[in-house]
């Protein structure tokens, strides 16, 4: 990736292309290709870098001892992942980080931005730092929100009212496909399958592909 495009980056943001290549010098820069579904982290080990999705897009997701997955979320290009870890090298991974398709990743040593320094790169990144955990904490406590109902149907609601808000439409596009959404929501996905068909029969949605139109909830059906 060329200076100009990754300072334009939440990370790099505010710095010039000079300083960009001063803090990758710095953060011990390391760039790394990976194919679908390769395992580019995994739960149980520490690290010290975290990871900056330049190409592609990964998957975080926690795998219990039964094996049973739960997708906890995503990083696309321009996005963290496991930045807490780096900043905590002590503390073991407790998820797994896997290509979601091929891809290109850049690794940042945490140290650097972790300690005092008068230069005006790092300044800038342990504030854009600081940004980036505070929104990433938003989204870990807006998905309490969508997990919390205990139906499947309440679940689904909760979700799909939070993405329509955020696109400012009834009408929009899933980032998963219908297993990742199951796992995310932590439910079973031939169960989320029926509910979701039950949904449209009631005339609740209209399900495409990966898009979805949300319709006024009968009285009979609201939550």
């Amino acid at each position: 990736m060329e200076m100009q495009t990754l300072s334009s980056t939440p990370l790099f943001r505010g710095l010039t292309p000079e300083e960009t290549g001063r803090a990758l010098e710095a953060l011990d820069a390391r760039r790394k290709t990976f194919t679908k579904e390769e395992l580019l982290l995994q739960a149980g080990h520490c690290f010290t870098h975290m990871g900056l999705v330049l190409k592609g897009r990964v998957h975080i997701e926690h795998l219990d001892v039964w094996g049973s997955k739960t997708l906890l979320g995503q990083a696309g290009e321009g996005d963290l992942f496991a930045e807490t870890y780096a900043c905590l090298p002590q503390e073991p991974l407790l998820v797994n980080v896997t290509a979601a398709c091929d891809g290109e990743a850049l690794f940042l040593s945490a140290h650097r931005l972790l300690h005092p320094g008068s230069e005006p790169w790092l300044q800038q990144m342990a504030q854009n730092l600081l940004q980036i955990a505070a929104r990433k904490n938003l989204g870990l406590a807006r998905r309490n929100l969508y997990t919390a109902p205990k139906t499947i149907r309440g679940r689904v609601m909760a979700y799909f009212s939070a993405l329509s808000v955020k696109n400012g439409s009834l009408t929009f596009s899933l980032p998963f496909d219908r297993q990742q959404l199951a796992d995310f929501l932590g439910v079973d996905r031939s169960a989320l399958s029926s509910t979701l068909s039950q949904m449209q029969r009631d005339g609740l949605l209209t399900l495409g592909r990966r898009t979805v139109q949300l319709h006024t909830a009968p009285e009979e059906f609201a939550l």
